[in-house]
């Protein structure tokens, strides 16, 4: 990826702790030159939300492998809203339902990766983000 780097947000909401898939997307996007802001595990959508805008990022991840993840994608949205960050592309990954999908997309989701979805297609996706921007 060529430019400025893509700065990006990952984190996990909630109590969700399976944090091995959202590290290893930190390690592959920061690999290819992305610009990683790692909030971990247990965050809140406010929290989430604030950083963001505070961080100027250019997209937020987030990761569940539980299935709570429609309650607290809509809190996250509502939470990027009232921050002004309404803009910021958000991308849902991991044990994601794929009757979810469209529900997710009607939340105002990005782009959802499920468990198959290739290193290759994440990669093609957040530097998609870069051309966009440049």
């Amino acid at each position: 990826m060529s430019g400025s780097p893509v700065r990006c947000l990952l984190g996990m909401l909630g109590v969700d702790v399976h944090s091995r898939g959202l590290r290893t997307i930190a390690r592959l996007l920061r690999d290819a030159g992305v610009e990683v802001i790692y909030l971990g595990e247990h965050n809140s959508a406010r929290g989430m939300a604030v950083a963001a805008v505070e961080e100027d990022v250019d997209v937020i991840g987030v990761s569940f492998s539980v299935s709570s993840y429609l309650h607290y994608v809509a809190e996250l949205m509502s939470e990027l809203r009232a921050a002004g960050g309404a803009d910021i592309p958000v991308l849902v990954g991991g044990l994601i339902h794929p009757e979810d999908v469209a529900q997710l997309r009607g939340l105002g989701v990005s782009a959802v990766f499920g468990p198959d979805t290739s290193p290759a297609a994440i990669l093609d996706y957040v530097g998609g983000l870069a051309v966009a921007r440049a």
